[in-house]
């Protein structure tokens, strides 16, 4: 790791302490600044999102039932 890298970092780490939602940030071997996301919130927001995607598709097989005219003629 470089010297700009090492400073870039280095704010970053005192930037990202703000904000405990993440992970702390590392160089990926071909120069990519990652900061990831805490784990336990990943995990949190996938499982809302697969309920939501559940629930929207019974919602849209629900709805293209034909409904039955219970009115008498």
């Amino acid at each position: 790791m470089n010297d700009v890298e090492k400073k870039l970092l280095d704010e970053i780490l005192s930037l990202i302490k703000k904000y405990p939602d993440f992970d702390p940030p590392f160089f990926r071997t071909d120069g990519d600044l990652v900061i990831p996301l805490n784990s336990a919130l990943k995990k949190n927001r996938e499982a809302h999102k697969r309920f939501a995607n559940a629930f929207s598709q019974m919602m849209k097989n629900d709805a293209s039932k034909k409904r039955k005219n219970k009115a008498w003629v």
